[in-house]
């Protein structure tokens, strides 16, 4: 029997998640949150309670691949209300111990998927070269810009996708470096905006 991995309920073998709980995190999105700098914009789907945190926390935490698809989804629902033309979709990574701990980035598999359903091509661009997870920082330990490098030029337009925006230091270090390094513009989707 395949129970949805929220509530409970009974489902179909090929879905993580019940009608009502998808429904429910569905619906609260997308928001209308938009941040619009000089060379780069910021979207987010919805904020992080409820269902949609649990759904990126079993994802994230609980190697729950199976919601790749619907978190890809996500981000393709929130596209479709602030089209951008971008050449590529790239991602905010993780570090080297979250990607030790999980054993995979979580956000890669989404930006893979994105990017297909776009058919534009998804290409690692950044890497975290800061020690240790984001998760367990303290918030002015947090606001630290640095901790991200691009290891291949990047292309004029690119996406840049991330599950959670806490502070924003993250977001706001990975568009500069990309800016730094030859991007004319960076559009940003996230699927959660925390309060």
């Amino acid at each position: 029997m395949n129970t949805c991995l929220l509530c409970g309920r009974e489902i179909s073998p090929f879905s993580p998640l019940c009608e009502e709980c998808t429904t429910e995190i569905v619906r609260r999105g997308p928001s209308f949150y938009h941040e619009c700098h000089r060379n780069y914009e910021v979207f987010a789907y919805s904020t992080y309670t409820d269902k949609l945190e649990e759904v990126i926390k079993l994802y994230k935490y609980h190697h729950e691949t199976l919601l790749s698809d619907f978190l890809a989804e996500l981000f393709l629902r929130l596209y479709s209300y602030f089209q951008r033309k971008a050449d590529a979709v790239t991602w905010v990574p993780s570090s080297l111990s979250s990607l030790e701990e999980r054993g995979f980035d979580h956000m890669e598999l989404l930006a893979k998927k994105f990017a297909k359903k776009l058919t534009i091509p998804s290409v690692k661009i950044l890497e975290n070269v800061s020690e240790g997870r984001q998760v367990d920082r303290e918030k002015e330990e947090r606001k630290k810009l640095g901790r991200f490098v691009c290891q291949k030029p990047p292309p004029r337009r690119v996406i840049l996708l991330d599950d959670v925006m806490t502070t924003g230091t993250s977001v706001k270090d990975c568009t500069q470096t990309l800016l730094r390094s030859g991007a004319e513009s960076v559009f940003v989707y996230v699927l959660a905006k925390a309060r």
